[in-house]
């Protein structure tokens, strides 16, 4: 099994047995992925964005949008029949303790994760809901976009209701859980926006999807919306590499933990110091 560097002392993890081989997509798989750009008219308005969280809403196809403000859309929709809310809930914020963790959720793209000792504190705080753990903390990550270089970078988790989002609709059918990141990628000389917002939603078929969208040029900052337009040539440019990359890592890993997170839960749910 292919597995990225883990440290002295791993495999006497009792959750080490969890560091299962991974499915990959294929070559046909991948390039359909790459080649899906789509609509600009379909995605929610950022302005609007709260809708995801509703009936009215139903996921845009998965693909790279390129918009006419300047920015760009991405949707990625995997099924996962056996996640619930309540697992992604415990899962985002379990696994920021362990490199190891992160490992099982993609051992093959997923090199490290850390926190700071304020942000483990709060994660550890069993006074608050584990919902609530997440928001406020930074998780500093080092990952591949499946087999190329890996990369390090920030993702700073915020309340959704902070980020344009309600939160008296977290538990609803459609959006049984939802995880926000208010991020900032390095674009040449500047700081380029991106706010993500990963969701459990039931789908119309009653059956559970993790939705990814990502609003790339727009962001929240001291409470406000912001965004960048970006030029035509670069936007094109930017569409055209990481996004979709990112869309393929995503069903690779959200697809392998559809298949071991129900039980990796129902061992280790209240197992957090270990």
């Amino acid at each position: 099994m292919k597995t990225v560097p883990l440290y002295e002392g791993a495999e006497k993890k009792s959750y080490y047995k969890f560091l299962r081989d991974i499915e990959n997509l294929t070559e046909e798989e991948i390039a359909k992925i790459k080649s899906l750009k789509g609509d600009p008219s379909l995605p929610p308005a950022f302005a609007d964005r709260s809708i995801i969280q509703t009936e009215k809403y139903t996921p845009v196809p998965e693909g790279v949008y390129i918009m006419n403000n300047g920015t760009i859309f991405v949707s990625a929709i995997t099924p996962i029949p056996r996640i619930t809310g309540e697992m992604l809930e415990w899962w985002m914020i379990w696994h920021q303790l362990d490199p190891l963790r992160y490992a099982l959720w993609n051992p093959e793209d997923h090199y490290d994760v850390r926190v700071s000792d304020e942000d483990r504190a709060q994660i550890l705080n069993t006074n608050i809901p584990i919902r609530q753990r997440m928001w406020g903390i930074t998780s500093n990550i080092c990952e591949s976009m499946t087999d190329e270089k890996p990369v390090t970078g920030s993702l700073c988790f915020v309340e959704p209701d902070k980020a344009g989002f309600d939160n008296s609709l977290i538990g609803t059918p459609k959006c049984k859980a939802i995880i926000v990141a208010n991020n900032c990628m390095n674009l040449g000389p500047f700081r380029y926006p991106v706010l993500m917002c990963e969701w459990v939603r039931e789908n119309n078929e009653g059956h559970n999807e993790w939705v990814v969208a990502a609003w790339m040029g727009h962001g929240v900052k001291d409470g406000k919306d912001m965004h960048i337009k970006l030029p035509k040539m670069i936007l094109n440019k930017l569409a055209s590499a990481m996004p979709s990359k990112f869309i393929v890592h995503n069903h690779k890993e959200v697809s392998h933990l559809n298949k071991i997170l129900p039980e990796l839960y129902a061992e280790n749910k209240n197992n957090w110091s270990e």
